[in-house]
C-alpha cells in the first residue's frame, strides 16, 4: 500500500476552492474551522478523515477523488436519469442537474490540466 500523498490532497482541495464560486471562508465555516486551517494543511498539518469527508460533501465529489485523484464523477446521462427518477418539480430537477453538470465540467477541466 502506498503512502498518502498529503501534498496532492491539498492541491486537489486548493483547486476545488479556487474553482468554486463560494468564498473560501464558507468552506472553513462548514468545517467549523478558521481560514488559517488551509495554511496549516499546506505547510505542516494534515486534514483529518472527517475533514476530508466534509470537503467531499461540500464540493459534491467522491472522497476517493480527494484522497487519490482517481475517481471520476458520474456522466451526464447517469445524472439526468438519477434526477428524472426523483419526485421533484421541473424547476428542482433543473437546479440539481445544473449542479451535477457543473461538477462534471469541473472534472473534465481538471483531467485536461493533468495531461
Amino acid at each position: 500500500m502506498k503512502d498518502i500523498d498529503y501534498k496532492a490532497i491539498f492541491q486537489r482541495i486548493k483547486w476545488m476552492i479556487d474553482n468554486d464560486p463560494r468564498p473560501q471562508k464558507d468552506l472553513a465555516e462548514y468545517l467549523g474551522k478558521s481560514r488559517q486551517i488551509f495554511h496549516d494543511w499546506q505547510h505542516n498539518n494534515h486534514p483529518s478523515l472527517i475533514d476530508l469527508f466534509k470537503i467531499s460533501k461540500y464540493f459534491g465529489v467522491p472522497l476517493e477523488y480527494i484522497i487519490s485523484g482517481d475517481e471520476s464523477p458520474i456522466d451526464d446521462a447517469t445524472a439526468a436519469f438519477i434526477v428524472s427518477t426523483q419526485e421533484l418539480t421541473e424547476e428542482q430537477k433543473k437546479v440539481i442537474y445544473a449542479s451535477i453538470k457543473a461538477q462534471v465540467d469541473m472534472f473534465k477541466k481538471l483531467n485536461k490540466e493533468k495531461k
